[in-house]
């Protein structure tokens, strides 16, 4: 099974984001606190507490489950400066960004490991969810970058069984269908990604996968990930995610923070 390693473009990318924030103003992409890629306040809207999200992603399920596919938990609600941050790191490529969010994942995942509702009972192997070609070539893989930074936190939980691994593996793959779901409705995206996903190569019999994404909203494409998975024989115990869309109406801690020495 093909194990992620980031290409020659990828890096240079990185390179010259890289070195483009020692030289260039920066402000908080989250709230526009100036000289500072996250300040503090919008990083705490990011918890280190996972919780769980599946409920309020309707595609999750399908007509006449009992319950949705699979548990999702999210770091954060995607609103606010939260988006405002998942957005600068996955659009523009704002390495700085990613560095702290990336680290948020990695302390949240340490926290997930131990969670009663997350069956890690073989060697794990964190699945990212799959990148547009578009992104693949741009070398912005912002879900497989999280991906290796949940793994790294499980690894290091002290949740695992001893001699167990844990691996973050690229292998799912966009297969026809659109290459973003932005503007569609649930339905719309439900379509989109019935069929749209490929596994390159199933993982072991003793594996046991979880899932990985940057943003949580309808849950079609985590959904046909886990279906794709689960024909080829794979556990799927659960997903982790960045940030969620929150239900219509519903205000919380995440909505909000005040700027902090706007220029």
């Amino acid at each position: 099974m093909p194990e992620r390693s980031p290409s020659a473009r990828a890096r240079w990318v990185r390179a010259v984001a890289d070195g483009l924030s020692l030289v260039l103003p920066t402000d908080c992409a989250g709230c526009g606190a100036w000289d500072v890629a996250v300040c503090p306040g919008c990083r705490d809207l990011v918890s280190l507490t996972p919780v769980r999200s599946d409920r309020d992603a309707p595609m999750l399920s399908l007509p006449g489950d009992a319950g949705p596919l699979l548990p999702v938990w999210s770091l954060a609600d995607y609103a606010g400066p939260v988006r405002g941050l998942v957005l600068a790191w996955k659009r523009t490529g704002r390495a700085d960004v990613g560095r702290v969010l990336l680290d948020r994942a990695r302390r949240g995942a340490q926290v997930w490991a131990h969670d009663p509702d997350l069956l890690l009972d073989g060697d794990v192997v964190v699945m990212p969810a799959p990148s547009g070609w578009r992104r693949r070539t741009r070398g912005l893989l912002v879900a497989a970058d999280l991906a290796d930074a949940v793994a790294a936190g499980i690894a290091v939980s002290g949740a695992m069984e001893a001699g167990r691994s844990v691996r973050s593996v690229d292998a799912l793959r966009r297969s026809g269908g659109r290459a973003h779901q932005t503007g569609l409705g649930a339905r719309a995206r439900a379509r989109n990604r019935t069929s749209g996903v490929r596994l390159l190569a199933p993982p072991g019999r003793e594996d046991v996968v979880v899932l990985v994404d940057d943003v949580l909203t309808t849950g079609a494409t985590l959904a046909t990930c886990a279906r794709v998975l689960t024909r080829a024989g794979a556990r799927v115990a659960g997903a982790l995610v960045l940030a969620a869309t929150p239900p219509p109406g519903r205000v919380g801690p995440t909505t909000q923070v005040a700027p902090a020495n706007v220029d």
